[in-house]
């Protein structure tokens, strides 16, 4: 009997616990949050400013409940950083980049800002947090993560 209602009393709190969760779900479709990816052919870091080359279009991808992929051109990611850019000026986000040369991959993470954007390029804005990162460099991925105030939407 004691067995039962100790199982009883488990089962009744795992259920308690359960219900609780439900009530306290995050909504993130009020401030959702993407990754970004921008890829370059090549690039540069130096006085402060990083730059990536070759870069036509700007890939996402929603970390939120709700999936969603897609991409835009590179001006597009410039216009919506700037529809949030008080909160990127208040708290200026960092990402990881990925550089690939001849001896292999190396990677740093980067603080940005005030991104300015041409047809095939766009330049930040930039610190280095943590790793090195030359002053010239080849194929490159930077990975930056966002919170936006509207969805970004892919273009074809």
């Amino acid at each position: 009997m004691k067995n039962r209602i100790l199982i009883l009393t488990i089962i009744f709190s795992f259920c308690g616990v359960l219900a609780n969760a439900q009530d306290h779900v995050i909504d993130d479709s009020k401030n959702p949050q993407y990754l970004f990816i921008i890829t370059g052919d090549t690039g540069t870091f130096e006085g402060g400013k990083l730059t990536f080359k070759g870069v036509p279009i700007v890939t996402f991808y929603s970390m939120a409940a709700k999936r969603d992929v897609g991409h835009f051109l590179v001006g597009t990611f410039v216009e919506m950083w700037e529809k949030n850019s008080s909160a990127y000026k208040a708290d200026p986000p960092d990402g990881t980049i990925s550089v690939l040369d001849e001896k292999g991959s190396l990677g740093a993470v980067i603080e940005v800002s005030n991104p300015v954007s041409t047809l095939n390029s766009i330049t930040f804005k930039a610190r280095v947090l943590e790793g090195k990162l030359p002053p010239a460099f080849n194929a490159s991925s930077f990975f930056l993560k966002l919170n936006v105030t509207e969805a970004p939407h892919t273009q074809n």
